[in-house]
């Protein structure tokens, strides 16, 4: 973690500070609130989310900012708590005046923040909580201001599932017990049963869980051939190791925490053909590989990092940027009515036309999304 210390302690003063009153209304700073886990159980995501942030941040400010000023972001840590998030969103929407928020990084927290978002009257521009209904929650509202930069996770498990149904015939759940968990297996159940499928066992588990071999003997005593791990990194492995200790090696399958740090830290037999829900990679486009070298040169990082986080983070920061330079104001009804009629947005990998509407809080879709594969300590996409 030393390789870190500089942006937390510069977070850590935020957090420890005095304080900070908005300025009035055109003066100083424009302000955009970050709420992400810095500490935690996704203290890894809420990394990678920073890094998008700040390279977006210091792009848009070498273009000008924003409403003739410059842009800031004032980031605080929710401790991947949903308590602590509340609390933070609570401050950056009342004594910090932030014109929105980007963040959280789970669904639970989400959960906890989008009340005081949408009674604020501020965007909440969602990076990687993915839980479906969370664009939904406001939706038959006059106004809803919940917006998502990455895919939800009912679109994410149905490319998972067109993708498994042409491979496997018999499919379990393993899932977490937190909201994340037990939506995506809600979702899961859902979009199986669409192709007349149905799981053929379902175990849960808590967060943190360190032994889990109990969960792992019962599927191996139910007939599936491949197993859909929905969940976060750290569990992916400790699943998979339990899974291990017990002498069971089914086709494990996922969604974007497959590719997260604690699995790739799996001894390569055990990591080999674990398969997800990949997104993008920085061989997408010419400013993909552009946005992987500059994490490379401003955070001096050379090993493996899961790019279609940074991505997120990158492309939320970028298109609320947009919107508030569109709506010509820091205020949270004019920035979303600009968010709700962009005409285009040029993400990292593709243009998005007519991005969000009234009724479509989401970026991505299902088709934006292949299969990756791990295989020898690095993913390559998996044969469709």
């Amino acid at each position: 973690m030393t390789r870190l210390l500089p942006i937390f302690l510069a977070c850590l003063c935020i957090l420890a500070g005095p304080a900070r009153a908005a300025g009035p209304a055109g003066t100083g700073s424009v302000k955009i609130g970050v709420d992400i886990p810095l500490t935690g159980a996704a203290a890894d995501i809420g990394t990678y989310l920073l890094w998008g942030v700040e390279i977006a941040l210091d792009e848009s400010n070498r273009e000008g900012g924003a409403l003739g000023r410059m842009l800031e972001a004032v980031v605080l840590d929710d401790e991947t708590s949903p308590e602590k998030a509340l609390e933070n969103v609570t401050r950056l929407t009342g004594q910090d005046g932030v014109a929105a928020v980007l963040g959280p990084a789970n669904s639970g927290n989400a959960l906890a923040v989008i009340p005081v978002m949408q009674a604020a009257k501020k965007p909440l521009m969602l990076l990687t909580a993915s839980a479906t209904k969370l664009t939904r929650i406001y939706r038959d509202e006059p106004e809803n201001y919940i917006f998502r930069a990455t895919l939800p996770d009912r679109e994410q498990i149905r490319a998972l599932i067109a993708w498994a149904a042409t491979q496997f015939t018999r499919i379990a759940i393993a899932c977490d017990t937190t909201p994340y968990g037990q939506l995506c297996s809600q979702d899961m159940v859902e979009l199986m049963a669409e192709k007349g499928m149905a799981p053929v066992a379902v175990v849960r588990f808590d967060l943190g869980d360190l032994d889990m071999t109990a969960q792992a003997r019962k599927l191996a005593a139910s007939p599936a051939e491949a197993v859909a791990l929905l969940t976060l990194g750290p569990e992916v492995a400790n699943f998979v190791r339990a899974a291990d200790s017990v002498g069971y090696h089914p086709h494990f399958i996922g969604q974007y925490p497959f590719f997260l740090r604690p699995v790739k830290e799996l001894p390569e037999r055990l990591s080999n053909g674990l398969t997800g829900v990949l997104g993008s990679s920085p061989e997408d486009s010419l400013k993909a590989q552009e946005l992987d070298r500059q994490v490379r040169t401003k955070y001096r990082y050379q090993g493996y990092y899961p790019f279609k986080f940074v991505e997120a983070a990158y492309e939320g920061a970028r298109i609320t940027i947009q919107a508030i330079r569109a709506a010509g104001s820091e205020n949270g009804e004019a920035i979303r009515k600009a968010l709700e009629n962009m005409e285009r947005f040029e993400g990292v990998s593709r243009v998005f036309e007519h991005p969000y509407s009234r009724d479509q809080h989401e970026l991505y879709r299902a088709e934006n999304l292949h299969m990756g594969v791990w295989q020898d300590g690095a993913i390559r996409r998996a044969e469709p």
